[in-house]
Parts: structure tokens; C-alpha cells; sequence
């Protein structure tokens, strides 16, 4: 059984690269998903480099670490940027979490149980799709979160110093990846108190004096590191893509599920989410309260029972933690925020599930709850192929993506790489435009691309001579080319400055050079614009 067991794992993971592979370069690349790729090819510009330690990026953004590009830096070098190479390695990564979700579960679970969980987690939308995109980033965030987890219930099984130390590294690494993996740490940290009181007490005793101290000092110099870096955030940064969330808790109810289910993910990059089955992550969470309600009364003679019910109750706990820092983090409220709850719920269920199973004393009670928390699990699975079939089937037949996500993407960038250089610049007006044209785009000619919508939101709060003199530095005397969405929600103001600006300065002559489309929709217009020579 093990090593059945094991293949089946094996083979789980095997499918979820199959399915999240399926036809890889669909949706087009979004502009949040590259945001670390000039980092990763050295970072010859400040595309996205927020610090550097001399010439390496270290932050691509306030809050988000360099660590994904140091880890592409290679791949690029070797076979360049496209959309495989961007989206293969992640999935390959997401399907290595899963395997590590297996060790975990394996040795409380058994064999048997944990190949259950990981078939129902490699067709689940939640972990494919996101995984597949990875623009939150989420990836990374899910292995350090599995490498923790597997780590302290093998340190609960064999106490070992190297475990704790190892947790502490992931703790450091995933905080650097992105810093809301804070949300991680402090609910992991609070579990372990609450939970295994008497491991930590253990781990305290057997450690030297010397190493008290030095594991006290590291743990406040983290705490003090951590402070420094994320309250400035919370209380000043204010991004403007990132709009404060004060919304009330049903609406933050309501996107835990909806990313649970895959249907935010559908419906952001499709505009459409029918057919997705969104009710599933509700029961699922509402039957862990009654399997943990359950478990509260029913006495737990048997020492692997306890244990089960303690990893349930700790992941339940991880999972209510987290969501409750989501709520009261104003600039969180995304899918890829929601995504770090994933996979504690159903953790949660098949942990306090075995738990109940263990206890039954006869032959026909264990039939019995087999047959029911079975129907349970395939129930999950079976609504999980549902609605990732319902989302594979938009790369077959839906010609419609939001323009965001737009596979004409490909197009644009294919014809800027064979006319940019006759230009000047390259600009981008609108928002979501930028990130992937430099990115695919020749290295010789990324250094006249220029990401303009944050000039273009604000450009008529300037006086005219401030507005002719940015003109003037963003459009140089020649041919400039000009990126738009045909319409675009996300700043209308980039789009509506841009073309005052030029009825307004007759030294910039225009004219719509060409149009892209797809599926019969207009998504882009390309324009080129002339400054003539100043007069005098």
C-alpha cells in the first residue's frame, strides 16, 4: 500500500502539470505576472527595481523580494523569455508542493489518506490556475508554507534541532519572497502556542544556554526587521493600483470563497465565470467545524486519534488567523491574498476526519464513516474536474478574454519587435500594457520602451509649461510609437490626458497606425506620434 500510495502521489502531480500546462500560453501574459523578469535578466533598467545591493536586485517592489528572479536568472539566460518559460518552472515548483503535502500528511495520515487529499489538491482550480499565472506571486509562498508545515509534523513525530532551524529559513525566505507572508508566520506562531504547548517547552529545555540566547536574539532581531519593514507599508504606502479594501466582512467572506473555487480567477481573466460551482468551499469549511465540534466531545482514547485532532485544530486555526489579518489589512482583498489559506481547510478535514475514523470501535461504525466522509471526498473531487474542466474549456472555445488577459498580447509585441526600432520611443499610455512588451520584447530595444500611465493619470493636475516639458521629455523630436487599450477601467484619465495632450500641442502630429483585435473585439491602437522640431 505504501508504495501504491506513493505512485498515486506521483501521479497526481504528474496530472496537475498536465492540466496546468494546457495550452501554456493561454491567457496572454499579465503585466503583474512580469513583473520580475527585468530583474531576473540583471536588470539593465529600473524596470520594476525598487533596491539593489550594488548591481543585484534585492526588491522588485516595496513588498515583494527579488528571490522568483533570482531563481529565473538562469533559466532565462539559457532558453530567453516566453510565455513557457515563464509559466512552466512555477507549475513545475506548485507540482513539487504538492509532493511535500504528501510527506506531511503521509506520516500522521497513512498512505492512503494523504493520496487522497493530494488527488482532490491537484485538480482543485484554486491551486491550478493561480499556480499557472502566479502574478500575486503565490507559488514560492505555497512551497515555503508546505516545506513548514511538513517539517514541525515530522518534528512532532522525531524532535531534531534541524527541523526548528529550517522552519526559521523558510519563515525568512517566504517574508522575502512577499511580505504579507507575515500573515503565515504570526498565525503558524500563534498555533504552535496555542496547540503544542508541551513541544515548545521540550525544544526550550533541551536546547544549551548559549543557544537560548542566541535563538532569543534571533527571534527579536526578526520581530524588529519585520516591524521596520511592513508598518511603514500599512500606514503610508498607498500604491495607486492598489485601492485600501474597507469593505465588510461578508464581501471578504465572499472572495475566500470565490477564490476557493476558482471562480474569481475565471471570472477576472474571461469575464465570465458560468458553469463554476462556488458553494463547495463553504461546505467544506462548514463541515470542519462539525468534524472539529465532533471531536471536541467524543473522547480521544487512542494517542495517533489525539494527534490528528490536534494538526486539525492547528490548521483550522492557521486558517482562521490568516483570513482574520486579511480583514484588517487595508491594501489586501486580492485572490493571491486569499490564496495563502489554501490548502488548510481541507487539511483541516482530513486530519479531523482520520481523527473521528480512528476512534470508531467496531467494524461496522468504521464502514460506515468510510462510506461517508468517501462520498465527502468525492464529492470535492468530483465538483474540483468539474470546474477546472469549465475553465480549460475557455482555451477551446472562448474567443473572449478580458483585455488584460488578451492572447493579442503576442501580436503587439511581435510587430513593436519588428517596427520599434524605426521609433524613437515606445510608449505605453495605458496601465497593464508595459511589463510584458519589454519583457519579450529585443534587449536593444527595451531601453527606448516607457512605462507613461502614471504621467498620463496626472498629467492635467500640471500647469502648461509642466505639461509641455514632460511632453517634450517623453516624445522627442522624430517618431514615437503609443500602446492603448481601446477602453480601459483602470485609469480612464491615462487615456483621456493623452489625447487632450494632443490636441493641444500642435507639435505632435498622430494618426492611428494600426489596430489589434481578437475574437472580433478591438483590444489595442497603436498610434504614431511625430514631434516636429520646436519653433522658435
Amino acid at each position: 500500500m505504501p508504495r501504491l500510495s506513493d505512485g498515486l502521489a506521483i501521479a497526481a502531480a504528474c496530472i496537475f502539470i498536465f492540466l496546468a500546462a494546457y495550452r501554456i500560453e493561454l491567457p496572454g501574459l499579465y503585466y503583474d505576472e512580469l513583473a520580475f523578469v527585468n530583474a531576473a535578466q540583471g536588470a539593465p533598467d529600473n524596470t520594476f527595481i525598487y533596491m539593489r545591493l550594488g548591481p543585484v536586485p534585492l526588491l522588485v517592489f516595496p513588498f515583494i523580494g527579488a528571490l522568483k528572479a533570482w531563481i529565473y536568472t538562469p533559466i532565462f539566460g539559457l532558453f530567453g523569455v516566453s510565455a513557457l518559460t515563464i509559466r512552466l518552472p512555477v507549475i513545475l515548483i506548485a507540482a513539487v508542493t504538492l509532493l511535500i503535502f504528501y510527506l506531511a500528511m503521509r506520516r500522521n495520515l497513512g498512505p492512503t489518506w494523504a493520496a487522497i487529499a493530494i488527488w482532490i489538491m491537484a485538480v482543485d482550480p484554486a491551486n491550478l490556475f493561480l499556480s499557472r499565472l502566479d502574478w500575486g506571486p503565490t507559488v514560492l509562498m505555497h512551497l515555503f508554507q508546505a516545506a513548514i508545515l511538513a517539517l514541525w509534523f515530522s518534528y512532532r513525530d522525531k524532535p531534531q534541532l534541524w527541523k526548528p532551524v529550517l522552519i526559521f529559513i523558510c519563515f525568512g525566505l517566504g517574508f522575502f519572497d512577499k511580505f504579507n507572508f507575515i500573515w503565515l508566520v504570526s498565525a503558524f506562531a500563534i498555533g504552535i502556542c496555542l496547540c503544542y504547548p508541551d513541544s515548545l517547552k521540550n525544544l526550550w529545555v533541551s536546547l544549551p544556554r548559549f543557544a537560548r540566547w542566541i535563538a532569543v536574539i534571533l527571534v527579536l532581531i526578526a520581530v524588529g526587521a519585520t516591524l521596520y519593514l511592513v508598518l511603514p507599508l500599512l500606514l503610508h504606502f498607498h500604491h495607486p493600483t492598489i485601492r485600501a479594501r474597507t469593505t465588510g466582512l461578508q464581501v471578504k467572506w465572499d472572495a475566500l470563497v470565490n477564490t476557493l473555487s476558482g471562480f474569481w480567477v475565471a471570472r477576472r481573466i474571461f469575464g465570465d465565470a458560468a458553469g463554476v460551482i462556488r458553494f463547495t468551499s463553504t461546505c467544506l469549511i462548514a463541515v470542519d467545524g462539525f468534524l472539529a465540534l465532533a471531536c471536541l466531545f467524543f473522547p480521544m482514547l487512542d494517542a495517533e486519534a489525539r494527534e490528528n485532532r490536534k494538526n486539525g485544530f492547528f490548521c483550522l486555526l492557521i486558517g482562521l488567523l490568516i483570513f482574520l489579518q486579511i480583514i484588517i489589512t487595508p491594501q489586501a482583498g486580492g485572490p493571491h491574498h486569499y490564496s495563502m489559506i489554501f490548502p488548510l481547510p481541507l487539511l483541516a478535514f482530513a486530519f479531523l476526519a482520520r481523527s473521528l475514523y480512528t476512534q470508531f470501535a467496531t467494524e461496522n461504525l468504521r464502514r460506515l464513516a468510510a462510506v461517508l466522509l468517501g462520498s465527502a471526498a468525492v464529492f470535492v473531487f468530483a465538483v474540483d474536474v468539474h470546474n477546472t474542466t469549465v475553465y480549460l474549456s475557455h482555451f477551446r472555445t472562448n474567443s473572449h478574454y478580458s483585455p488584460h488577459w488578451s492572447p493579442e498580447i503576442y501580436s503587439l509585441s511581435d510587430y513593436i519587435s519588428e517596427h520599434g526600432f524605426e521609433a524613437k520611443s515606445i510608449i505605453c499610455v495605458d496601465w497593464g500594457l508595459h511589463n510584458q512588451l519589454h519583457a519579450l520584447a529585443p534587449m536593444e530595444l527595451r531601453r527606448r520602451m516607457r512605462d507613461c500611465w502614471p504621467i498620463f493619470k496626472e498629467l492635467d493636475k500640471k500647469n502648461e509649461e509642466k505639461q509641455t516639458a514632460t511632453l517634450h521629455y517623453f516624445f522627442p523630436v522624430g517618431k514615437s510609437l503609443v500602446v492603448t487599450f481601446v477602453s480601459t477601467e483602470t485609469f480612464p484619465e491615462t487615456q483621456r490626458n493623452f489625447f487632450a495632450s494632443l490636441a493641444t500641442h500642435p507639435e505632435l502630429e498622430s494618426r492611428l497606425a494600426k489596430e489589434f483585435w481578437f475574437g472580433g473585439e478591438k483590444i489595442y491602437e497603436l498610434y504614431e506620434v511625430v514631434r516636429r522640431p520646436d519653433h522658435p
